[in-house]
């Protein structure tokens, strides 16, 4: 029922399908489609391209595209492990069971409804390492709290789960806008693996409580900190072309754009032409 991407269509040559899709769209939302959508000239350049099949080995083709990938990967697992370490840790807190499980299910609304609020308005990179941090640096002053003072340890669980919910919703939209058409659901799909491994040890997480009581919020809160600190390496996507091409992924800070071994003479292309589809109305 859901209709295909009509820039992956675009990508694979396959413009009046993705013609179609756009008219439609344009038809259900009650806009008016302009006669012509995509240029025919700049099609016909395109059509003339030799259509390239992508792989997973591509997310590792270029060191730019590696590095975000690593990065990627290790920024979803981190706050993978946060997340469903804190949700297994609610049954292990101070008063009601109950309780406690409600607020964790209910401070997870205001989180999303924040996050949508920072993707619409803020860069993603700057959002995103706020929520980290406020979720890691909550969850390392538990410690600090008295013993005695058994409601603002669960309020401080409760803010931590709120800064780490609200990252886990944002980065499905922010690796989506780092990587690139032509790889994209591989990449995002690489990183929701990783995200994957992560829940397989957040209970391992958990059980550390056994030993201390406070070293499962301590290792989670210092590993959402550096994610955090991870986040701001990373290209902003705030406002930018969603990249068509590996080529025309934008840089990882600190790191020189190196062209892919054994570039073709179309890739050189694009790189001269990054914004291939930009004059077009689509």
């Amino acid at each position: 029922v859901i209709p295909e991407s009509p820039r992956w269509l675009i990508s694979q040559g396959r413009f009046q399908e993705a013609e179609d899709i756009i008219r439609k769209a344009a038809k259900t939302n009650g806009v008016t489609a302009p006669d012509v959508i995509l240029d025919p000239s700049e099609l016909q350049d395109l059509d003339s391209q030799k259509q390239q099949t992508y792989t997973i080995l591509d997310l590792m083709r270029t060191r730019n595209i590696l590095t975000i990938t690593i990065m990627s990967v290790i920024l979803w697992m981190i706050i993978s492990v946060g997340y469903f370490g804190l949700s297994l840790d609610t049954p292990n807190l101070h008063g009601d069971v109950y309780v406690n499980c409600f607020l964790s299910a209910v401070i997870e609304v205001p989180a999303y409804i924040i996050s949508w609020l920072l993707l619409r308005n803020l860069p993603r990179r700057y959002s995103m390492a706020a929520a980290l941090f406020l979720g890691g640096c909550v969850l390392l002053f538990i410690q600090l709290v008295p013993s005695h003072i058994r409601a603002l340890s669960i309020m401080l669980v409760m803010l931590g789960k709120f800064g780490i919910t609200s990252a886990f919703s944002m980065v499905y939209v922010y690796t989506a806008e780092l990587y690139p058409t032509v790889v994209r659901n591989m990449g995002v799909g690489a990183s929701s693996m990783a995200s994957r491994l992560g829940s397989i040890l957040s209970p391992y997480f958990v059980y550390l409580g056994a030993y201390d009581r406070f070293l499962p919020y301590i290792l989670m809160g210092s590993l959402t900190v550096l994610s955090g600190i991870l986040t701001l390496f990373l290209p902003e996507s705030y406002g930018m072309p969603l990249p068509d091409t590996i080529e025309q992924m934008l840089l990882v800070k600190g790191l020189e754009y190196r062209p892919a071994t054994g570039s073709t003479r179309d890739t050189k292309e694009e790189e001269e032409n990054p914004e291939i589809f930009k004059s077009t109305a689509f």
